[in-house]
């Protein structure tokens, strides 16, 4: 019978030696990474179900206000409203403001946004703000999560159905899992010989998105007009579908927007030789066109584009005209003096509310038309009111704040 194997003095001394050394890279691995720098506070309980609205109030009053500069319109997801500040990404009762939860980290963020009930966060690292986040709305658990390179200052959009983050150089299409579906533009390290990317000297001015199709307006050193490229996934997400549209006469430095995708359809504003909106599709073919009576007054902004229902609507910065699922125009708003929309609409009630300097206007779904006012004091000169509807609370982005205001 052999003798038990028997460690010796040398050997504990050894294994400690390696047991610390490895604790120590752990403890080095640890301190360095995003986890200790991040703080997440679920919430107590599901946020609970919002009933929404069978009518719409006679008078609202101010119930709650937030600090919520990374968001350009509310973000209602599961009767819960995300908000964006400083270092934190926060989830509030719809109803009373309260938080119920909240996840931060050691840096400011660079944009919040959202996709099905997903709320999105959106971090800056040493690459450009390409460390995201998603969080369980109703929950506040950690969800899926991306790391890639970005620009330095992004925008960050969304449909509902997928993200879409662009800067100057780049541009990435993310699923609801975080899985990058389609990019285009420049990377740090270009991996691919067909992924010239921007290698043209363009700069990505305007974009929007659907889930399976991108839109963006270029401007390119060599060429005095900008020019419209259509993007959908193909086999490899570097190597997406491209479809170029030129667009003669619209200036690199004009106020061109592309307002919105919807499935592979793309609405743009095109500020001449007429300002108008028009209504590609994934050929590059002109469908439609709607001429604005005035030109757009946008402010070097992201369009304010609302999805109100089945209804699409912009505020061009004096009238909001209203669109179908399809891209249809249907009606616009307009009205003179202090009766002017001052912000894109949204649906209560099957009424249509839209922002006015003294009030909501409800309208009709159908045509459009005035039915009454709801007296309501609105800021001046902090850009677009957006508002949306939780039950029976409407909520209103203005400029940095949210402001939730329910039935008087």
């Amino acid at each position: 019978m052999l003798k038990p194997e028997r460690r010796t003095r040398g050997d504990l001394i050894a294994a400690a030696a390696i047991a610390t050394v490895v604790l120590l890279f752990l403890s080095f691995f640890w301190w360095r990474s995003s986890t200790r720098a991040t703080v997440l506070r679920p919430a107590q309980t599901p946020a609970p179900p919002v009933v929404a609205a069978k009518t719409v109030p006679d008078a609202l009053r101010q119930t709650w206000r937030a600090d919520s500069s990374r968001t350009r319109a509310p973000l209602i997801l599961n009767g819960t409203v995300v908000t964006g500040y400083g270092r934190t990404m926060a989830g509030l009762d719809s109803q009373t403001g309260a938080q119920r939860w909240s996840y931060a980290r050691d840096r400011e963020l660079c944009a919040v946004s959202y996709v099905y009930d997903i709320a999105v966060a959106v971090y800056p690292d040493r690459r450009g703000c390409g460390q995201v986040t998603g969080i369980e709305a109703g929950t506040g658990q950690r969800g899926p999560t991306r790391s890639s390179y970005a620009d330095k200052q992004v925008i960050v959009r969304s449909d509902g159905n997928a993200v879409l983050s662009y800067g100057p150089t780049r541009l990435e299409l993310w699923r609801s899992d975080l899985v990058r579906s389609l990019s285009y533009g420049e990377i740090d390290a270009r991996i691919k010989p067909v992924n010239t990317g921007l290698g043209e000297g363009c700069a990505l001015m305007s974009a929007a998105a659907s889930d399976t199709a991108a839109a963006v307006l270029e401007s390119c050193r060599e060429e005095k007009d900008l020019r419209l490229t259509l993007l959908k996934p193909a086999k490899e997400e570097d190597e997406p579908d491209t479809k170029r549209v030129a667009l003669p006469g619209i200036a690199a430095d004009s106020d061109a927007r592309v307002l919105a995708v919807i499935g592979t359809s793309t609405a743009v504003y095109l500020p001449t030789p007429r300002p108008a909106v028009v209504v590609y599709d994934d050929t590059g073919t002109k469908v439609a066109e709607t001429p604005l009576t005035t030109a757009a007054a946008l402010g070097g902004g992201v369009p304010a584009v609302t999805r109100a229902g089945e209804l699409l609507t912009w505020w061009t910065g004096s009238a909001v005209m209203v669109f179908d699922d399809k891209l249809k125009h249907l009606y616009t708003i307009e009205a003179g003096g202090p009766r002017a929309p001052i912000g894109p609409a949204t649906v209560m009630a099957g009424m249509l509310l839209v922002p006015l300097a003294d009030g909501l206007a409800v309208c009709n779904k159908a045509d459009g038309a005035f039915q009454r006012l709801i007296p309501l004091t609105h800021p001046s000169g902090s850009g677009p009111v957006v508002p949306a509807v939780a039950g029976p609370t409407v909520i209103e982005q203005r400029g940095p704040m949210l402001a939730g205001f329910g039935p008087a």
